[in-house]
């Protein structure tokens, strides 16, 4: 059965559908509380955004006409109880109301872990489109799901969760895995800033700061850290390849440079392209046996014994929604990282002063690159999802990776205490 199926049977015993809370309501946010509420079994019971008007246009979007705007958590939680939804300005408000699932949607990371931990520990499904939080403490968090009874997952729809579907399918008919990756959808420009792409995001309604982060390379990096995460795949080089490729050129580029291709690793690695492959996502797999080979090659998936899996489009916060219904029904998440593999690294776009408060991801200051995270260890480098409000000691040239000697830390930040405690946890064997 499938999950819209299982959700409506699942109405049916409990007497309500699952009541669904989401933080965040920008462009991202309200796509998906639109989506939730045409998903049988499943109703939009809460959105919460600082900025309530926000979440109040979400939830009209949506099409919920029975909405209580409010930050006292008795009458919000007497409104859900009674079939309504609720705006309400604090994302950790959600936490303490009748729902069954919370999904994080800010895009901030500080946001994102603080609302994931203090859900968790409630003992709340959750589950984050914020893949920023996952790469900065997200083994931390699936560890303490995996420890309870909660679920932790990035939300299907993006990239890496797709791209993990496709690895699962090869692996589950038998063809060895060699490359795992994405098209990236926009131009490579590192040194990128929210001035210089703010006319095109304005154009596009976007907020410059989320364009700045993807046609800089961050999102790709933090994305492919994430599969790498998720997969113990590590990348074949730092930042990797991202060549120029189109999607007919997959098998022929994506192999080991022994039979003609890119790739110097012996085993699979995360990589992505630019080109017509965006913004789809693929996985290069080889035939390690002759009958399989011809079979493959009669049913034209190519010459062989290296083929492209591919599917040509991610549909985001469309698709954001299989997550709720696997970790309702299913009891499991849809994605999370196993290993910590890969780390995305802070480097300045340009030359930077001491006492400069930084931006965060998409800012005028740095760019991420994915990196192994045993280097990133051994060199004391810092990761992008804790620049954000960090204050440099010196000064840092352009091009160069910022280290945490670089920076002055505020570890009163939620996200900071935790990823201390995932470094400790990590560096003691109890993660990992």
């Amino acid at each position: 059965m499938s999950y819209s199926q299982r959700l409506l049977a699942r109405e049916r015993a409990t007497g309500r559908p699952v009541r669904v809370g989401v933080v965040g309501a920008g462009q991202m946010g309200s796509g998906l509380v639109a989506q939730i509420n045409r998903v049988p079994g499943l109703f939009m019971s809460a959105v919460a955004d600082i900025d309530v008007t926000r979440a109040e246009r979400a939830l009209a979007g949506a099409g919920c006409d029975d909405v209580t705007s409010t930050d006292d958590l008795t009458d919000a939680s007497a409104a859900i109880e009674a079939g309504g939804s609720v705006a309400i300005g604090s994302g950790l408000a959600l936490i303490k109301l009748p729902l069954d699932v919370i999904v994080e949607v800010s895009g901030v990371p500080d946001v994102a872990a603080e609302v994931a931990y203090a859900s968790l520990l409630a003992g709340k499904d959750t589950l984050l489109m914020t893949v920023e939080a996952d790469v900065t403490v997200g083994l931390l968090l699936a560890g303490m799901a995996n420890a309870g009874g909660a679920i932790y997952s990035i939300c299907r729809g993006d990239e890496p969760v797709e791209c993990l579907k496709l690895i699962e399918y090869a692996q589950d008919i038998g063809l060895e895995v060699v490359v795992a990756g994405k098209g990236k959808n926009n131009p490579n420009r590192p040194t990128d800033t929210p001035t210089d792409v703010r006319d095109e995001a304005l154009a596009k309604g976007m907020n410059p700061k989320m364009l700045s982060s993807f046609t800089d390379g961050t999102k790709t990096q933090v994305e492919m850290c994430a599969l790498s995460n998720a997969t113990g795949y590590p990348v074949d080089v730092p930042g990797m390849h991202g060549v120029p490729c189109s999607i007919d050129e997959l098998a022929a580029k994506l192999v080991p440079a022994a039979e003609g291709g890119i790739i110097a690793a012996d085993g699979p690695v995360v990589e992505y392209v630019t080109g017509n492959v965006a913004p789809g996502v693929f996985v290069i797999v080889k035939s390690g046996n002759d009958v399989v080979t011809h079979e493959l090659d009669y049913l034209k998936l190519g010459a062989g014994p290296y083929y492209s899996l591919y599917r040509p489009y991610h549909l985001a916060s469309i698709e954001a929604n299989l997550s709720i219904g696997e970790a309702i029904v299913d009891r499991r998440p849809s994605f999370q990282p196993t290993t910590w593999t890969s780390e995305v690294v802070a480097v300045a776009k340009s030359g930077l002063s001491a006492g400069l408060k930084l931006e965060g991801i998409g800012g005028h200051h740095v760019h991420g690159i994915a990196v192994p995270a045993s280097d990133a260890r051994t060199a004391n480098l810092l990761p992008i999802g804790l620049v954000g409000g960090c204050i440099l000691k010196r000064d840092v040239a352009a091009g160069q990776t910022l280290t945490y000697a670089d920076i002055e830390l505020d570890e009163t930040r939620p996200i900071v205490a935790m990823r201390r405690l995932q470094d400790a946890m990590l560096a003691n064997g109890a993660l990992g």
